[in-house]
């Protein structure tokens, strides 16, 4: 083959490894994140990415925001998860949150456009503070509870695990209000009376994302700071809303991850020269993330433009979740024999970047959930969080 019919080792563009010319087109973003300072990990490193702008993406650009849109956030947190994992999944929730915020305004046009300005003038992190232990059949509800209190609610519970649980300047919870069941998601102030970061998380992976436990003991909320009340159990537009802005975002959070950890594949065999049967495993893999890539932004495009909205939005959220785990394993099913002894040894990035990744099959919905929610939409019948209902 001639140099005129197709492209060498540098790809089309003639520049960068020819797999990340196929991985890499469509993921348009503005934001880069800076490598590290010496020194700094963890709770430091996200502080610097806040500050760099990261943290006022999703804010409507009529607020003092990024402007961003779901694709364009999903693009921003690929660049992360290829750069630092850890710092990834921490941001995608803040991500996720704000932008559940932001698709809110848009749906309501309420007073909630004075919280998104707050953060994007403040470069405020927002913790997600929805996950309980033992987990939820519906992330939207909440064991916690809201005593209404004065202007607004005494709310006690356990939020586990929560990342960004010290470097957050607000947090964003779900409680159930004490009398009447229904569900308030709300921002409280990290630094309020009552609410402690306790602990942490031992993972094995993902050590740097500042995740613990958060407890709340009798802390007050402003009836102000309450941006939806909805039926507690209930699959709203919120819920809807949600999965999309999470399935997207963490989708493309762990592509990142999984591009990264196949640059390490091709980079060993580029170097060794030794092709062989290792050339159709490198092409099992990129494929399998190329389309995973693919779908990731259509389903980001579509509910934007309105092309898929309600149940079937949903369904697709969760058919996209589960596709992220199966993905996963099969890319690494081809890498594993390319890599080698590399992904097992101590102090070897693809190692590191094989635990993280190990990551991606506890989030929330289960797969289980996940396939019975698409069949239940496919069948007519009603979809659920709860695979034992």
């Amino acid at each position: 083959m001639s140099p005129a019919d197709g492209p060498g080792p540098a790809g089309d563009a003639g520049e960068g490894p020819a797999h990340r010319a196929l991985l890499d087109a469509g993921w348009g973003t503005a934001w880069r994140p800076a490598p590290a300072r010496p020194g700094a990990t963890g709770a430091d490193r996200i502080r610097d990415l806040a500050a760099s702008g990261y943290a006022a993406l999703p804010v409507p650009a009529e607020f003092g925001g990024g402007g961003a849109s779901l694709v364009e956030v999903a693009a921003a947190q690929r660049a992360l998860g290829a750069a630092d994992p850890s710092a990834a999944v921490a941001l995608n929730m803040h991500a996720f949150t704000v932008g559940l915020m932001a698709d809110y305004w848009r749906r309501h046009r309420d007073t909630s456009w004075m919280l998104l300005e707050g953060i994007a003038r403040s470069g405020a992190l927002v913790a997600s503070a929805f996950a309980e232990p033992g987990g939820s059949p519906n992330f939207m509800s909440s064991r916690s509870e809201a005593v209404p209190h004065g202007k607004g609610y005494r709310v006690s519970g356990v939020k586990y695990p929560c990342s960004l649980a010290t470097t957050a300047t607000l947090v964003c919870l779900t409680a159930r209000v004490t009398g009447t069941g229904e569900i308030i998601l709300a921002l409280c102030p990290r630094s309020s009376p009552g609410l402690t970061a306790e602990g942490e998380w031992p993972s094995l992976g993902m050590t740097q994302s500042d995740t613990a436990r958060l407890v709340l003991r009798d802390v007050e909320l402003d009836d102000r700071l309450v941006f939806h009340r909805g039926p507690a159990d209930v699959i709203d537009e919120n819920v809807i809303s949600g999965m999309v802005w999470f399935a997207v975002l963490l989708t493309a959070t762990y592509h990142g991850v999984l591009s990264g950890l196949l640059d390490a594949a091709y980079e060993g065999v580029l170097r060794s020269r030794a092709f062989g049967a290792r050339t159709a495993l490198l092409g099992r893999a990129t494929r399998e993330l190329l389309l995973l890539g693919g779908a990731c932004r259509q389903l980001g495009t579509d509910f934007e433009t309105g092309a898929i909205g309600g149940r079937a939005a949903l369904a697709a959220a969760v058919g996209l979740r589960a596709s992220l785990s199966d993905t996963r394993d099969r890319m690494l099913s081809a890498v594993t024999p390319v890599i080698g002894s590399r992904l097992y040894g101590r102090d070897q990035p693809a190692a590191a970047l094989l635990v993280d990744s190990l990551a991606v099959h506890h989030h929330p919905p289960s797969l289980l959930t996940c396939d019975e929610a698409v069949g239940a939409y496919g069948t007519g019948r009603e979809m659920s969080f709860d695979p034992a209902g």
